[in-house]
């Protein structure tokens, strides 16, 4: 006697809808997360560091002078690492969740502006997408910014779709697009996008539409000054020349391979042509994803006419939401094996690129951690009582190889700082106040042992205060080696 079969039943439509953000945000987790802690900590990941771990009142006097733009996120890693303990994984883990989230909300967008199995492919698309693999594997404020970018632009949508509680789906927009522009200021460029997207499919809702876009960025203005009187700390751009446009800049903000980018182009074309034979309606997703994609971009680069660029790649990385919605909305049009499979072929393209990303010096071929590493290796139990003396860290104002220390601390545990005027977390420099290496000589007369830390590659090149040693009774004892970093051993 045999059990009767028993039926599968497929998930209710309700289920699958709820199912779709979910499965998309998983798969982007998952992509995002492979090897989030393996590449080297870079520059401006340890300005993210220093910054987190700082007290609350030097905190805000930094913020006073130096980064405004990223206060808010630098507050929030203040309090996540409060939670979780410090490493490079637990530092780009938010961006990971970021960039998952980000593929949820565009899931639940595209469904919004341009049917299910849009949504379904946006989303997928956002886990492939060269730009927010390296966004959520960054622990900088771009996968946050991502996020809260495609969360305010459904919640436009939302707002202009709303019959009844409208008043409150608009306030609901404004704070999100206020929270956005607090996270990452040059986010305010969506501002002006979402205002063509509310003059082109507004209708009615033009005047409600227009009166929330600028609320929304009220509350923002003490910070957008703040960050403006700051700009001068990005005028290295400056000197890089004219900003890289078409197809330069375009393919590193969001493909950041030749090779990728003209997968997605072609992508485009085909989803296009594929829409326009099937006369999709696509009215609705180009005034919502164009706007989003296209005009922060060209309204940054547009700075270099003034004579004071502010465009790079990386500070647009949340307009990567708005070409995952645009191509995958698009690519929809197709039947249903032809849309897997290029979906399928954009994800093995980049493969590549995420595999760059992932590679232990592929953030600007930091060398940070193999410092860390020779300090650890050098050190011994002879050592004694022992201080370090950082120099300076290539030619950024203020970084010093104290950034191996920041960002690999236990290398460095039991070593006293000899040039720090104030421990980091009450200094109120984004990477910590240092007297001059002279200053190292007095602090050193207690030691057994002195480090020097060096940066072969640092302009200016760093003063070793020989001869303050020497007549303190030390002798230079050993010099180790790495990649970019030159250690000296002092003892007596």
């Amino acid at each position: 006697m045999t059990a009767a079969a028993v039926p599968l039943r497929r998930p209710s439509p309700r289920v699958r809808s709820a199912l779709a953000p979910v499965l998309a945000g998983l798969g982007a987790a998952v992509v995002a997360g492979v090897q989030v802690g393996r590449p080297a900590v870079w520059r401006d990941e340890v300005a993210s560091i220093a910054m987190a771990q700082r007290d609350w009142d030097p905190f805000r006097a930094t913020i006073a002078h130096v980064d405004a733009v990223h206060a808010l996120y630098y507050a929030a890693l203040h309090l996540w690492f409060a939670v979780v303990p410090y490493s490079p994984t637990t530092l780009r883990l938010p961006s990971v969740l970021a960039a998952a989230g980000t593929a949820a909300l565009l899931v639940v967008l595209g469904r919004r502006v341009a049917g299910p199995r849009a949504g379904l492919a946006a989303g997928a698309l956002s886990a492939v997408l060269p730009a927010m693999i390296w966004a959520g594997g960054e622990g900088r404020s771009s996968a946050a910014t991502a996020l809260l970018a495609t969360a305010a632009t459904l919640a436009l949508v939302h707002a202009l779709d709303a019959d009844r509680r409208r008043a409150v789906a608009w306030v609901a927009y404004g704070a999100l697009l206020a929270l956005t522009i607090a996270v990452f200021a040059d986010a305010a460029l969506l501002a002006p996008a979402h205002l063509v997207t509310v003059l082109l499919v507004g209708r009615g809702r033009r005047l409600p539409g227009a009166a929330a876009v600028v609320a929304g960025v009220l509350p923002t203005v003490p910070l957008l000054l703040l960050a403006h009187a700051q700009s001068g700390q990005v005028s290295w751009i400056a000197q890089l020349g004219p900003p890289p446009l078409v197809p330069d800049g375009v393919v590193q903000q969001w493909f950041r391979a030749d090779a990728v980018g003209v997968a997605w182009g072609a992508a485009l074309v085909v989803g296009a042509v594929a829409a326009a034979v099937r006369r999709r309606p696509v009215h609705r997703l180009l005034a919502v994803a164009l706007p989003w994609a296209v005009l922060p971009p060209v309204a940054l680069a547009a700075t270099a006419l003034t004579g004071d660029p502010l465009y790079w790649p990386r500070y647009v990385a949340f307009t990567a939401p708005a070409v995952a919605l645009l191509v995958g909305a698009l690519l929809a049009a197709l039947p249903l094996p032809a849309l897997v499979a290029a979906v399928l072929v954009l994800g093995l393209v980049a493969v590549p690129q995420e595999r760059a990303d992932r590679q232990p010096r592929a953030k600007a071929e930091s060398e940070i951690e193999l410092a860390a590493r020779l300090v650890a290796a050098s050190r011994g139990p002879d050592d004694g009582p022992a201080g370090i003396v950082f120099g300076q860290y290539g030619d950024v104002r203020g970084l010093t190889t104290r950034a191996a220390a920041i960002s690999y601390p236990a290398a460095f545990r039991g070593l006293e700082d000899l040039t720090a005027r104030v421990p980091l977390a009450r200094s109120t420099e984004l990477f910590g106040s240092d007297l001059p290496t002279s200053a190292a000589v007095p602090r050193a007369t207690r030691l057994r042992t002195v480090w020097i830390l060096l940066d072969m590659d640092s302009r200016p090149k760093t003063v070793v205060p020989a001869a303050g040693l020497r007549a303190a009774g030390f002798t230079e004892t050993g010099r180790f080696r790495a990649p970019g970093s030159l250690l000296l051993r002092w003892t007596r």
